[in-house]
């Protein structure tokens, strides 16, 4: 299957739209996908022919989604993880957010693959990243994704009865600065 043929896009992009529609209404664990190819208009056979299952679908609509955060400045994502976060997300995804919030399922799979995303931006961008000692670039990685883990699991306990979890991080400086304090992790100056 060619990924450039526009059949291909347009299926892929219903299909995605379903489901990101579909996650503001329902909690993950609980959509199918013959829900999702309802709501596409999309086949069952031709959702299996584009993807393994939900989980495979949901990685795509994650990639997708994150395209912009990954393509801000590498500084800023390095320095600054939490503000660049904050920044990223609008109000459609926080929405899905709001209803997904308490599905395991969902946080699980989308931590791990934001969390692989992560760890393979720093691997990229090696010969730009500067660590005291010069670490291998993989420990740096796992470092990195585990404080900004550590740091979103803390701020989403302390603040998980709130009614707008996403309004709890209202100061995305106050993260870095936590951030910054427990690692020492710079981009180099050009």
């Amino acid at each position: 299957m060619n990924p450039n043929d526009l059949r291909v896009i347009k299926t892929k992009r219903a299909l995605s739209e379903s489901l990101f529609n579909l996650l503001s209404e329902k909690l993950f664990s609980a959509i199918t996908v013959n829900m999702i190819c309802d709501k596409a208009l999309v086949h069952r056979t031709t959702f299996y022919k584009h993807f393994y299952d939900k989980y495979d679908l949901l990685s795509y609509l994650i990639t997708n989604l994150t395209k912009d955060y990954f393509e801000k400045d590498i500084r800023e994502r390095i320095e600054a993880p939490f503000k660049a976060l904050s920044s990223f997300f609008d109000k459609p995804i926080e929405k899905i957010d709001i209803k997904q919030r308490h599905d395991q399922q969902f946080m699980e799979t989308v931590t791990a693959i934001f969390i692989q995303k992560i760890r393979q931006d720093i691997i990229d961008n090696a010969d730009i990243i500067e660590v005291p000692g010069n670490p291998p670039i993989k420990v740096v990685a796992r470092v990195f994704e585990s404080a900004i883990t550590a740091i979103g699991d803390w701020t989403y306990d302390e603040h998980k009865l709130c009614a707008d979890y996403s309004n709890a991080i209202d100061n995305p400086d106050s993260l870095d600065k936590m951030f910054n304090q427990l690692l020492n992790i710079k981009v180099k100056s050009e």
